[in-house]
């Protein structure tokens, strides 16, 4: 199954890239409008995923600093 959700994202970015730069700017526009959370989960996943792949973690120092960044 998750090849099957691979090959299917993959298949629709590659539709995406096809699309005239205005259609892909209101596309993105609206993705953003309406899944700003979702997003951003994702994007804080991928960020943790790739500093634990490359094993470059926060130091004590960062990691205080990005606790007291966070909205309450």
């Amino acid at each position: 199954m998750q090849t099957e959700s691979l090959k299917t994202a993959h298949s629709l970015y590659a539709l995406y890239e096809t699309l005239p730069s205005e259609i892909q700017q209101a596309f993105l526009q609206e993705l953003l409008q309406k899944q700003q959370e979702t997003l951003e989960d994702l994007g804080f996943y991928l960020a943790c995923q790739q500093a634990k792949d490359d094993n470059s973690f926060l130091s004590e120092e960062e990691s205080q600093a990005f606790i007291a960044s966070l909205p309450q």
